[in-house]
């Protein structure tokens, strides 16, 4: 029964394909507005998460806050190899800790303009606490550091302004004033963080041969520490704080006099952020899938009154009402069916335009085409129910007389 009602719902349908059309437009739209806001969330998602794990996970980061002062009017005190032991103790002595040195300064190559770029004077360990390898080239050793070598790791962002497509490996260029460095690496990309940083665009030599250019007068800028297995970023924090406080000799009312930070914070409150922003989105969507819903039932009840008599016939000559019921449900269904398949395939098309033309990652699934596609189909067959209903209750009597 339900294959030949389908049939007779496609035959019903394709009289008037215009107004069937229009009829089916709203659910279309609501479907296709689902599928492509979901995947587009979801693919905005993975592309800020991506960014913060770009910045290391399992890491907490303190930075120093040097030329401020505490509450009590104390000078904050520089970071410095104390701070570096006293964390390793904390958090055990297998745990990364790393501290680095940073300042904007000039690059020269010979026969081309000066760059400016962030000049940060690392230890090999910052490279593994980053997770962050060579593409061409290689890293500094300890052997590097202990030498105070001039050598120097590039980012990407210099890399090009400098030597264009060239490789830069192997090549000498002056750094600030005086200071002439071989490059030994160019690291692999990073990209831009959310707010906006490009990670590429920095220089990295060793921390003893920038102490040597220009000093340590106010300590390090900031200090890394790769968090041990099983540690949260909260906890981790808390220990951090509680460690260098010790250090620094603050008192209980005095303030921090350095500043701690974790990706992974960042990255738990924008993917709570981006969630709940999809949830927001498709609520939105279900809304005009409703209103597809609406259509199919005001089309169906205009039917039922246009073929009043046709109904009445085929209950004076012995259809169940049931039939009639199936009958316009099926109608319900057919148009459900198309709107929706137009839907799901226009929302598949605009998730993944959208996708490519912002950078997102795409995150077009099965999952999500089947609950589109399964919101669509049963939202417009549900809403045949009362137009299916009112035609079975007719009177075969008063619907034969119906003009």
């Amino acid at each position: 029964m339900w294959a030949d009602a389908a049939r007779q719902a496609f035959i019903s349908l394709r009289r008037r394909p215009g107004q069937s059309a229009l009829t089916v437009l709203g659910l279309t739209i609501g479907v296709a507005s689902f599928i492509a806001i979901v995947a587009f969330a979801e693919g905005a998602r993975g592309s800020v998460m991506a960014q913060f794990e770009s910045l290391g996970t399992g890491v907490v980061y303190v930075s120093s806050r040097i030329g401020t002062t505490t509450p009590k009017l104390k000078p904050a005190r520089p970071l410095t190899d104390d701070d570096v032991v006293a964390l390793r103790r904390a958090f055990g002595e297998t745990t990364l800790v790393t501290a680095y040195l940073r300042r904007l300064t000039e690059v020269r190559l010979e026969g081309r303009p000066a760059v400016t770029t962030m000049l940060q004077g690392s230890r090999p360990e910052f490279f593994t606490l980053r997770d962050w390898p060579a593409e061409r080239g290689g890293l500094f050793v300890e052997s590097d550091e202990t030498a105070r070598a001039n050598l120097c790791v590039l980012g990407q962002t210099p890399a090009r302004a400098l030597f264009g497509e060239a490789d830069p490996v192997g090549r000498s260029m002056k750094i600030g004033r005086g200071l002439h460095c071989k490059v030994i690496g160019v690291l692999a990309p990073k990209g831009v963080t959310s707010s906006g940083v490009d990670q590429d665009d920095i220089l990295h030599v060793p921390v003893r041969t920038f102490m040597t250019e220009y000093g340590f007068d106010y300590g390090y800028n900031g200090i890394g520490v790769g968090l041990p297995d099983g540690t949260s970023a909260s906890e981790g924090k808390r220990v951090t704080q509680r460690t260098l406080r010790r250090t620094h000799g603050l008192d209980a009312d005095d303030g921090d006099d350095f500043g701690i930070s974790s990706p992974d914070d960042l990255q738990r409150v924008a993917s709570n952020t981006s969630v709940l922003l999809r949830n927001l989105l498709a609520g939105v969507a279900l809304i005009s899938l409703l209103v597809g819903g609406i259509g199919i039932m005001n089309m169906l009840l205009v039917a039922v009154t246009a073929r009043t008599q046709e109904i009445g016939i085929r209950l004076a000559i012995g259809a169940p009402p049931s039939a009639v019921r199936l009958q316009f449900l099926a109608e319900a269904f057919v148009l459900s069916l198309v709107g929706t398949a137009v839907g799901v395939a226009l929302g598949a098309l605009a998730a993944t335009t959208v996708a490519d033309g912002m950078g997102f990652t795409r995150a077009l699934d099965a999952q999500t085409l089947g609950l589109g596609a399964l919101f669509g189909v049963g939202v417009g067959t549900a809403f045949g129910i009362i137009p299916a209903r009112n035609a079975s209750l007719l009177d075969p009597i008063v619907a034969l007389r119906h003009e």
